[in-house]
């Protein structure tokens, strides 16, 4: 894959911890060596206005004194993070960025040239929500670059096999090329997969539709197969525990049973039970 960076965002909590022990794992795969570790703090009246609704007890100087220590402590912190997780051949630059909540995650990831993130999965009440005012799932419509979402289960083994769910009833599936260049990157295999939930498609064509869909794309070293399934999540969930998947890849596609299990409840239960890192990826 040609990320140019990976961005990894911190809070320093036990969720952060394992996303960057993980991001750091990924320069000895993919040969890469760059990491930035991020932690965004919020300036002092946007935290007085969080508390009480009200900015103006900040005077001007109070203010910057508060920030200017804020950023000082924050910096010492992620400093010592990248020092903790820093190794021969990764290296780590740690950056503290002050959010006034207008800032998006999307807009940081352009400033830093950043061509995959790395984050945790996140609730509404999180740090990092109330900072970029946004969930998980609209984080993910609004990102330009693949991102790998974890959750505080999830391992850091090196990635080897990556279930690929595909919709063989949608048209596009043009970001398959990023899940196939961070695949080639690791030298990981693509396990081409389609659950099958209502009967309505026989596995000899559903095969054929997904090696039309490799040929188009252009895929190499992978395999196909098909699930069958009353719900798309449960059949996805036992694919992934019976082939000893590393990684689960979706795109963030039409309007069809991939959106729905990114956009809708599934995707927490993917990130939060299957206990491996999820690759998603928008259609360009």
């Amino acid at each position: 894959m040609t990320a140019r960076r990976i961005l990894v965002t911190t809070e320093f909590d036990g969720l952060s911890a394992n996303a960057t022990q993980f991001a750091a794992g990924l320069p000895n795969q993919k040969g890469e060596s760059e990491i930035i570790l991020l932690n965004v703090i919020i300036p002092a009246k946007i935290q007085s206005w969080f508390t009480t609704t009200d900015a103006s007890t900040f005077s001007t100087h109070k203010v910057n004194f508060y920030n200017t220590e804020l950023l000082r402590k924050h910096q010492l912190l992620v400093n010592q993070e990248a020092k903790r997780i820093s190794a021969d051949r990764v290296w780590i630059k740690p950056i503290v960025r002050f959010s006034d909540n207008k800032t998006d995650l999307k807009s940081i990831i352009k400033s830093l040239d950043a061509g995959l993130l790395v984050i945790g999965s996140r609730d509404k009440q999180s740090f990092l929500s109330q900072i970029f005012n946004t969930e998980t799932d609209q984080l993910i419509r609004d990102l330009d670059c693949p991102a790998i979402i974890l959750s505080n289960d999830s391992h850091s083994n090196p990635i080897r096999n990556i279930a690929v769910a595909l919709d063989v009833k949608e048209e596009n599936h043009n970001g398959l090329e990023k899940i196939a260049e961070f695949a080639h990157s690791l030298q990981a295999r693509m396990d081409l997969v389609y659950v099958e939930t209502d009967g309505a498609i026989q596995s000899e064509s559903t095969i054929e539709k997904i090696r039309h869909i490799a040929s188009k794309h252009k895929l190499e070293n992978y395999t196909v197969n098909v699930v069958h399934s009353n719900r798309l999540e449960t059949g996805l969930k036992r694919f992934i525990k019976s082939n000893h998947s590393d990684m689960v890849a979706v795109l963030t596609q039409g309007k069809g049973k991939i959106k729905k299990l990114i956009f809708g409840n599934s995707p927490k239960d993917i990130i939060n039970e299957s206990g491996i890192p999820v690759f998603i990826t928008a259609i360009k």
